[in-house]
């Protein structure tokens, strides 16, 4: 896909730079052809002569700023193109953007989660111990008063 966009971009560009080379050559034709009727103004003082002569010479300035309008059409429209691929761009990272933000407020909210079953845990690892004792002090006071009993049994 990518290499395919960059296949046509080069040709684009090569189409660019054609229109440019056309451009150039006819801008070069133009004022060739004006300097040899300048010339021959200047060679003939004949007035219709010289009205033929000016006449193609306004026809080619003409179609030079023409022409030159055309390729300030095409780089707009050049530039518009580039313009919406990049806001498609854009938007492709905003997406993206989005995505990533709403995952990192899942993250932080898991997280939150661990982190207050780690603290439950650890309040019952610490009552483990107390209780550990609580029940090792009660086993002790059941043995003695069974062992109570027997005692008072034997002394009878």
């Amino acid at each position: 896909m990518a290499s395919s966009q960059n296949v046509i971009s080069q040709q684009v560009e090569c189409v660019k730079k054609l229109e440019e080379l056309k451009f150039e050559i006819q801008k070069c034709q133009f004022e060739r052809d004006e300097l040899y009727q300048i010339l021959d103004l200047y060679i003939y003082d004949d007035w219709d002569h010289r009205l033929h002569v000016e006449l193609p010479v306004l026809q080619s300035e003409h179609e030079m700023r023409m022409m030159a309008m055309q390729m300030m059409t095409n780089s707009i429209s050049d530039a518009m193109e580039r313009y919406k691929e990049l806001i498609q761009v854009n938007s492709s990272y905003r997406i993206t953007q989005s995505q990533l933000l709403r995952e990192q407020a899942q993250l932080k909210n898991n997280i939150q989660i661990l982190l207050n079953e780690k603290r439950e845990l650890l309040v019952e690892q610490t009552e483990l111990p107390a209780s550990s004792v609580e029940t090792k002090r009660f086993c002790e006071e059941a043995g003695m008063n069974i062992c109570d009993p027997r005692a008072t049994q034997q002394q009878v």
